[in-house]
């Protein structure tokens, strides 16, 4: 009887302190986003809610910049598990899948950064990147679309005539592709040294971030002209985990991430939405000129996109059904003809 006793004392005992003193599951994340971006902040805000829910037991630690890994590692670093996640846009990862170029930033495709919400998700564009992400032992856990980038230029673009022969700063790749085909001249110059660039005249424009994030860096007060709302680039921002680390989660550990994951969703998009009204009131008042395209001018401008995208298309079957039903889709909205 006492022995019976002794036992179940112990069993419980047991029990109470493994599941009170378990140690908690530690993520290592790297996100692309700068210190003091609002964008980080509310990823922070992500991270705080989980390990809030989760009583302790989630300790999801995000870094920016270089925190863990250089951002344009990450996809390999996540892959092998040197860290569990990443907060990114996978037009990063383009030279492993030209999907992941097609998802992350199709140039010039959409009219609003709505628009290609709903194609996302009331028509489930979306499982082309989970599929792409599931065939390197990868999940995609959350996403959400950035506003329209507007351009930055010392010379009027009012039309896609006005981009001949001017210099630009575009990144390798789609961006770059299709400026050179309206007529410009490309340079791939890095992030850091591209203000500095348009105050010198070294270039006449740049592809850099959207009209908040522009204004944000003072970069107005050299480049009096931009395109808004933009469209030839928004692009979409992932949360993305490593297959393996995510199956470790119990089913109630795997809820509190997805509920976590939805708030940052909504927010993102509104506070970006928010940011986007007020810069525009910002820079009108620094004497910018808005340059606002005609739904024909876009069209022609997407005549040359259209030829940039089958480039990509044909890089792999995966990417041909992609473009194929974008395009079928984009034709049914107007887009393009």
């Amino acid at each position: 009887m006492y022995l019976l006793r002794f036992l179940l004392i112990f069993y419980f005992l047991f029990h109470f302190s493994t599941a009170s003193f378990a140690a908690p599951i530690v993520w290592k994340i790297q996100s692309n986003k700068p210190q003091g971006s609002s964008m980080l902040q509310i990823e922070q805000q992500m991270m705080s809610q989980i390990k809030r829910e989760s009583e302790g037991a989630l300790i999801f630690k995000l870094r920016s910049d270089n925190g863990f890994v250089e951002p344009r590692a990450a996809y390999n670093a996540v892959r092998t598990g040197e860290i569990d996640a990443m907060l990114m846009t996978p037009s990063y990862w383009a030279g492993a899948d030209p999907v992941f170029a097609i998802m992350g930033d199709l140039v010039a495709a959409w009219n609003s950064p709505a628009q290609y919400l709903r194609w996302l998700v009331e028509f489930q564009g979306i499982q082309y990147l989970n599929r792409a992400y599931h065939r390197v032992g990868l999940k995609l856990l959350g996403f959400t679309v950035s506003p329209a980038e507007s351009l930055l230029s010392t010379k009027p673009i009012a039309n896609i005539d006005d981009f001949k022969r001017l210099v630009m700063r575009a990144p390798p790749g789609m961006i770059s592709d299709f400026f050179q085909l309206l007529g410009a001249r490309p340079r791939n110059i890095a992030g850091g040294k591209v203000l500095m660039a348009l105050q010198q005249g070294r270039i006449d424009m740049a592809d850099f971030s959207d009209l908040a994030v522009n204004d944000q860096l003072g970069a107005y007060r050299w480049a009096k002209h931009t395109n808004y709302p933009g469209f030839h680039s928004m692009p979409l921002y992932d949360f993305v985990v490593r297959e393996k680390s995510w199956k470790k989660l119990s089913q109630r550990q795997q809820h509190i991430v997805m509920h976590a994951v939805e708030r940052w969703q909504s927010v993102a998009y509104k506070v970006s939405s928010k940011e986007l009204e007020q810069a525009k009131i910002r820079v009108i008042g620094q004497g910018v000129t808005l340059h606002h395209w005609s739904k024909a001018e876009l069209k022609r401008a997407r005549q040359h996109a259209v030829k940039v995208w089958d480039r990509h298309a044909n890089k792999s079957d995966a990417a041909k059904v992609l473009i194929s039903d974008l395009k079928q889709w984009l034709i049914r909205e107007g887009n393009i003809d």
